[in-house]
């Protein structure tokens, strides 16, 4: 039996309509992945919204770089926390400059002066008013610590402890310091002519004088390089405007000593 000669080319015709009408081949990508998932695996969101027919996408896990990949010239070191010091903390065997020593030579002169007024003001004797006036150092003496309780290396940083001890101390020096100078001129001396005045006015002296000491010792700490250097002559100073103010408010506000008996 013989084939017809057409069926060659109807044979042709029908495998060539077979491949036209074939479903396309499975993609490497789901069909309904994101773009976001798409990023997720490393492929650019902009070839993900491209149809699937013309863009075979690959699947690339992307490797999370390890830190011994970072070269050695990026691992910089973190910047080391500095402390902010004051300029006057220099080495401890600092030398006093000779300014300093005429700024402290001045200021010891103030107290001094301040028993010279005192005597002048009653007509007392100078060597009762300096009397006086040591009484009131030594008893102020025990409170007024606690304004010089802030060490020379905290560099001007108050603490809690150091504020709660500064104002007690600025509360209990007056009272203690004008106690004293008042008690030795009244019961060592003559006496003044009005005792009741004449405490309150060891109380204001005393007051005005433990402001002056303040004031003063943080100056007298300025003019040196280092703040540890002198404390001790500081304080003292400190100390001679306590019972120095005392002595002049004795005297002033108690009108002076008693006649003397003859």
């Amino acid at each position: 039996m013989r084939l017809p000669a057409s069926l060659p080319s109807c044979l042709a015709s029908l495998s060539l309509l077979g491949a036209v009408l074939a479903p396309p081949q499975a993609f490497s990508r789901p069909l309904d992945e994101s773009p976001l998932s798409a990023r997720a695996r490393g492929i650019p969101a902009a070839l993900s919204l491209l149809p699937h027919q013309y863009v075979d996408l690959p699947a690339t896990p992307v490797q999370p770089e390890s830190p011994e990949a970072v070269p050695e010239a990026e691992k910089t070191p973190p910047p080391e926390k500095t402390e902010r010091t004051s300029p006057h903390l220099t080495a401890t065997d600092a030398p006093v400059t000779p300014g300093a020593w005429v700024t402290y030579g001045a200021a010891a002169l103030a107290p001094l002066g301040g028993v010279y007024g005192a005597s002048r003001l009653g007509e007392e004797r100078l060597w009762v008013t300096a009397a006086e006036t040591v009484a009131g150092s030594l008893t102020g003496a025990l409170p007024a610590g606690l304004l010089f309780l802030q060490s020379p290396e905290a560099g001007g940083r108050w603490a809690e402890l150091d504020v709660a001890a500064f104002g007690a101390g600025l509360v209990l020096t007056p009272p203690l310091a004008a106690l004293g100078t008042w008690g030795l001129g009244e019961l060592a001396f003559d006496g003044s002519q009005d005792r009741g005045r004449a405490f309150l006015g060891a109380l204001g002296g005393a007051a005005v004088g433990t402001l002056l000491g303040v004031v003063v010792h943080g100056l007298l700490e300025e003019v040196v390089d280092n703040r540890g250097t002198l404390g001790w002559f500081r304080k003292y100073i400190a100390l001679g405007f306590i019972g120095s103010g005392a002595t002049v408010g004795y005297q002033w506000a108690g009108g002076g000593p008693r006649a003397r008996p003859q």
